[in-house]
């Protein structure tokens, strides 16, 4: 449940009345587990971590309402985690979003700040980690549908909803002098909703990004660049395209997602394919109680195919608690291969498997 500040009484009398209809609404999520992972670098591992069901965070909305149909809005939002108490990204406070704006009932909305991309907003929520955890996230997350590399410097514009359907685009400005491709980022998506069908597509080029080759795939090159832990992978152009739907039927919810994620330089360009499907089943006879998951993901990189068997089992105790259980099995085939599932460390083997049990609560 979101806790909303209403700015009345005395602000209204000092702000004057446009800002009478104005709110701060307060909201996050506290994410903590204990994991089994089979192969961690070798060994058994046993845990306690956070932020593996949903980031945890914590943020802020405002919103002032300025007649004739427009809205000034803003978003702070802040990452950290729960078992130490430390900030996600300990250089930038506001490390998930920070983004300020303007919306009209008629036309949309233009934001301005540190923005998450379309691929996120309209594919991200519709893959196998929905409900799930970190690891049913594809290899590496280099996709970017688990929320990891927000857009600084950005400019977005999304239409308003029209009969489910929304679509936007987005700018990211590199700041370099005498070269604009130089960092810029750009990012395109379109959506549609109703009670029983969700869809989403959308794009994402990113100029000069780099991504954790050696950590996912434990490659010593790529494209002429050698690799090692800590170092990454330099790419002139990171591009990728993410589709995804599901449809619900009865007490079934079936989804397919399809991501490619194409690193290019000098001397040429890689290609990672990233396959899930699933069914999300209410067990409760359509209250939502129970939700039991099971889901697939298969993805290609390099002659190294990676498999991953997934299931999934929420108890809702009520609309902003939850407490689940999942596991996850990967299979890696191919020269060198190794298992990694996504926020754990590689397998010294190509098997690995990530079973953790936690409480979820959103405010």
């Amino acid at each position: 449940m979101r806790t909303r500040l209403l700015v009345g009484g005395c602000a209204a009398i000092l702000a004057g009345p446009v800002w009478a209809q104005s709110s701060v609404t307060l909201y996050g999520s506290v994410d903590v587990g204990v994991d089994f992972v089979s192969n961690s670098q070798g060994k058994h591992l046993y845990q306690e971590s956070s932020g593996k069901r949903q980031p945890d965070r914590w943020g802020l909305l405002i919103k002032g309402g300025l007649g004739g149909g427009n809205t000034v809005f803003a978003r702070l939002e802040s990452g950290f985690v729960t078992t130490t108490g430390a900030q996600i990204n300990p250089t930038s406070f506001f490390n998930r979003e920070a983004y300020v704006g303007l919306t009209n009932d008629r036309w949309g909305s233009l934001s301005f700040g540190n923005i998450n991309d379309y691929v996120y907003q309209y594919v991200g929520r519709l893959n196998n980690s929905i409900p799930g955890i970190s690891s049913f996230y594809t290899p590496g997350n280099l996709d970017g549908l688990a929320n990891n590399h927000a857009m600084n410097n950005a400019v977005k514009f999304e239409s308003i909803n029209f009969h489910g359907f929304q679509a936007g685009a987005m700018n990211a400005f590199g700041n370099q002098a005498g070269n604009f491709s130089d960092g810029r980022q750009y990012s395109l998506g379109a959506q549609y909703a109703n009670d029983l069908v969700k869809l989403g597509i959308a794009y994402t080029m990113s100029h000069n990004r780099t991504a954790d080759i050696f950590g996912t795939f434990s490659l010593s090159s790529l494209l002429g660049q050698p690799l090692k832990q800590g170092t990454m992978f330099n790419a002139s152009r990171y591009s990728t395209l993410a589709v995804g739907g599901s449809v619900k039927v009865g007490y079934f919810t079936p989804h397919l997602t399809y991501s490619s994620v194409k690193l290019e330089n000098d001397e040429g360009s890689a290609t990672l394919n990233n396959y899930q499907a699933g069914v999300n089943i209410d067990l409760s006879g359509g209250k939502n109680f129970y939700i039991l998951g099971l889901s697939l993901d298969h993805s290609t990189f390099q002659g190294l195919a990676i498999n991953q068997y997934n299931l999934f089992l929420t108890d809702y105790l009520s609309k902003s608690t939850q407490v689940y259980a999942g596991v996850g099995l990967q299979r890696a085939s191919g020269a060198g291969a190794r298992a990694a599932q996504f926020g754990y460390q590689p397998s010294t083997s190509g098997s690995q498997t990530v079973a953790r049990i936690g409480i979820n609560h959103m405010f």
